[in-house]
């Protein structure tokens, strides 16, 4: 999908699906129908401000956790520099 729609502008086309009817029952036929329990109640993330920054500290820790003092230090350091840097 990354290459499709962009080729398919350059040639100035347009595409259209339509379903095979034939095509959707043979497949009904070769697949087992999904249990109902399964399928009802599917979860629902909302991305909100709250949640990104949620995930970013676990990130954030995660990076902590795996990472050496030396490369704890390097981070202070060029933290450090940009801030006297200033604007």
């Amino acid at each position: 999908m990354t290459s499709f729609a962009p080729i398919l502008n350059g040639l100035g086309l347009k595409c259209q699906f339509v379903e095979d009817q034939e095509a959707t029952e043979r497949l009904k036929s070769r697949v087992p129908p999904r249990k109902s329990s399964f399928v009802s109640g599917a979860p629902s993330i909302v991305l909100t401000v709250r949640y990104f920054k949620r995930i970013g500290r676990k990130g954030a820790q995660a990076r902590v956790d795996n990472s050496t003092k030396e490369q704890r230090q390097e981070w202070a350091r060029k933290a450090a520099i940009a801030r006297w840097r200033g604007p």
